[in-house]
């Protein structure tokens, strides 16, 4: 037979396991792009490119909010961007993706210069100018975790 104490106690340990469960911070993380770049996430749609400072420390974005697709080889790390709007269903000021602002950036990793926003037009030229192999696709961040 159950003690009275130890149901309350395991009542207690069990809310408090799902409460923990739902919160977004846990749902954050880094994945680390080459030439001490990283892609941060810290929260739903806020997903960015920026240097990485330290193990837990990173430097102001190069790639803007939210970065939804990247690739990379030894010289450039590429991304797929969408803007955000404010999310007609929130009056505290949410924001949601945009899909209709798409934009996309190139980051020379030995130089650190960033290349966008741009158009998908100006992306594939710039592919092209410099000499960025087709087999570099962008691919989902979700799919790189």
């Amino acid at each position: 037979m159950f003690n009275k104490h130890i149901f309350r106690y395991l009542v207690m340990v069990f809310i408090s396991l799902i409460m923990l469960t739902g919160c977004a911070g846990l749902a954050d993380y880094s994945l680390d792009l080459p030439g001490n770049y990283s892609i941060v996430r810290t929260s739903a749609h806020q997903v960015k490119v920026a240097p990485k400072i330290s193990e837990s420390h990173w430097g102001s974005d190069v790639i803007p909010t939210k970065v939804t697709e990247v690739a990379w080889d030894d010289n450039y790390i590429l991304a797929k961007q969408l803007g955000l709007v404010n999310d007609p269903k929130s009056s505290n000021g949410y924001q949601i993706p945009n899909n209709d602002d798409v934009h996309f950036w190139i980051l020379e990793i030995k130089s650190g210069e960033v290349f966008g926003p741009l158009d998908e037009v100006n992306f594939v030229e710039k592919k092209n100018e410099f000499d960025i192999s087709e087999s570099v696709i962008l691919k989902k961040i979700e799919d790189l975790k």
